[in-house]
């Protein structure tokens, strides 16, 4: 597992402290009043790390599970332990290309499913989502998903058996894209297809990994296509990819 820390200073360990609880702590509030921006950038980074969600409406930070054992251990320690996970979520329109370049058919798996981005837009029938994150996967519960809480890569495929469709955008970090998507291979049917969202670093760097992916991707008859340079920045960042298709 692929982890940082992050640390804090005491001005927002202070911020961090003095917050309201709501809802059995699935909403925090901060109180004091307005932050100087600053100072809000960061009480914001470390609410967000774990697992909090601004919520103009609710006027706090929505958590899908309880974070205050968590939030203890920040303000003692003033460090945060994180998995460097690289989620972002999928948008719209990111979607929308992968549902025109993959139909959805029989069996369909969508592995790191994080938040339901693409999940929301498959059937539902037939439909199993794998996410490793239990706050994410709490909330793809809560959705109505069937979800199987664990890492992708130890997935093996007697649960659920093979399937006909994968839709994926997995981490980044490390090469983890090229690992996630050589797995997923695996779990189609002879015929199946699948689409993944993956590092433009992939197609270009020189390392071992990347180089023995590339001469995988075209020994499987498999295609790829660059996505706009600003396709993520509503999901706020700039990463470079590209939409792979195999059909295997």
């Amino acid at each position: 597992m692929l982890t940082k820390t992050l640390r804090f200073d005491e001005d927002v360990l202070g911020v961090i402290r003095a917050m309201d609880w709501r809802d059995e702590g699935r909403l925090g509030i901060l109180t004091g009043g307005q932050l100087e921006r600053k100072l809000y950038i960061e009480v914001n980074k470390a609410l967000e790390s774990l697992g909090g969600k601004w919520n103009r409406k609710q006027g706090g930070h929505v958590f899908v599970l309880d974070p205050r054992p968590r939030v203890e251990g920040l303000i003692e320690n003033g460090t945060l332990t994180v998995e460097r996970d690289g989620f972002f979520e999928t948008p719209l329109a990111v979607v929308q290309c992968m549902l025109e370049r993959v139909t959805p058919v029989g069996m369909l798996l969508e592995p790191q499913a994080g938040l339901g981005a693409i999940a929301d837009h498959l059937p539902r029938t037939n439909l199993l989502c794998i996410e490793k994150n239990e706050q994410r996967c709490e909330a793809l519960r809560q959705k109505g998903y069937l979800v199987f809480c664990c890492d992708f890569l130890t997935y093996n495929g007697k649960e659920r058996g093979m399937f006909n469709t994968i839709y994926m955008n997995p981490p980044f970090e490390e090469g983890q894209d090229i690992l996630h998507v050589r797995h997923a291979h695996k779990c189609l049917v002879d015929g199946g297809a699948m689409v993944a969202i993956m590092s433009e670093g992939s197609f270009f760097r020189k390392d071992k990994r990347a180089t023995a992916f590339r001469d995988w991707l075209e020994q499987v008859g498999g295609t790829s296509e660059k996505l706009p340079s600003d396709a993520f920045k509503g999901s706020g960042t700039g990463v470079q990819a590209r939409l792979v298709v195999i059909r295997k």
